[in-house]
């Protein structure tokens, strides 16, 4: 997909991408957090992982939809940028 090559060197794109992968660190915190709270302790690990998650995804809402915005028409659907963020979250792209 040469989109994917074009949103690569997307500065927006990037942050994007790095703002999903902080927050699964956040999702991870908020489900350790969760299961913390059910066993009786303080729910502030809760708080802060689902405030880090929260976060993250106006981030990522931004930085994707900037950076569809700034691509060229025809644009790709938003179905496989959604699948190319997750992917590139997951495995690093190759220069």
């Amino acid at each position: 997909m040469d989109a994917s090559r074009e949103l690569q060197h997307d500065r927006r794109w990037r942050t994007a991408v790095w703002s999903l992968r902080v927050g699964y660190v956040g999702l991870f915190v908020a489900i350790v957090g969760l299961i913390v709270t059910l066993a009786g302790g303080t729910p502030w690990i809760l708080a802060a992982g689902m405030i880090v998650w929260l976060v993250n995804v106006v981030v990522i809402l931004i930085g994707f939809f900037s950076a569809r915005s700034a691509m060229a028409e025809p644009r790709p659907t938003l179905w496989s940028m959604r699948m190319a963020l997750l992917a590139d979250s997951w495995h690093a792209r190759q220069s």
